[in-house]
């Protein structure tokens, strides 16, 4: 009895520390809004996508900046609601009863869904990816923006984390308003740079094929098989 009772104490220790590692993987989910905006057409391409994320991304910079916080990470996906399938309809339908998602027009055809993240930690990164993939299968998105604050180093070598650190504790660190594009055969970047908390210069632009990575949250068309353009 004694040793069904220590196996009964370990089963109960081991669900609560299952608990915990839900309950803290909870709180390292970045999703801090989401909100469906109406277009008025749809987008016709990458080009058109990436107009719309850098017109996104100064806004959301300069309304973070005028209320004194970070701007947050910002997931930008345009969809077709006659190509959605029904495991996002079922999204958008329990999204709404709790509260979690805002759909501001539902007689729009045309859409972008903002997911609005807040990364604390690089698991909480980590987590973002999968879903990110899964929406754009349900939502058919032929494209989508992602936005962010960040540091970078230019060098003349490849960075190197290890011997370089971390850009954010570079000596020669500058910070970057960065707009990334991708579709399933391209992706295109635009940075601003960020001084004295405004946006400063016209901002470098580069394009690359799929297959190169231009960042974590980067064409992540690839290795999705159930994605198909439309």
């Amino acid at each position: 009895m004694k040793e069904m009772g220590g196996l009964n104490m370990k089963l109960r220790k081991g669900g609560l520390m299952f608990d915990d590692i839900k309950e803290e993987l909870m709180k390292q989910m970045p999703i801090k809004y989401s909100k469906i905006v109406p277009l008025k057409k749809p987008l016709e391409s990458i080009h058109d996508m990436h107009s719309l994320g850098c017109w996104t991304a100064i806004d959301l910079f300069l309304f973070s900046k005028e209320h004194q916080h970070d701007t947050p990470a910002l997931f930008l996906l345009p969809f077709d609601r006659q190509l959605v399938n029904d495991r996002f309809k079922q999204f958008l339908t329990h999204g709404e009863k709790a509260d979690l998602i805002i759909d501001e027009d539902k007689s729009s055809r045309y859409g972008a869904l903002h997911i609005i993240c807040e990364f604390t930690t690089t698991v909480s990164k980590d987590m973002m990816i999968p879903i990110i993939q899964g929406m754009l299968t349900d939502m058919s998105s032929p494209y989508y923006s992602f936005v962010s604050e960040t540091w970078v180093v230019k060098q003349k070598t490849p960075y190197d984390r290890e011997l370089d650190g971390m850009p954010s504790d570079h000596p020669d660190r500058k910070e970057k308003l960065i707009i990334c594009t991708s579709d399933p055969t391209q992706n295109i970047m635009t940075m601003k740079d960020i001084e004295d908390n405004k946006l400063s210069g016209g901002g470098d632009y580069q394009t690359t094929k799929a297959d190169v990575s231009v960042g974590r949250f980067s064409n992540l068309f690839k290795g999705n098989k159930e994605h198909t353009r439309h």
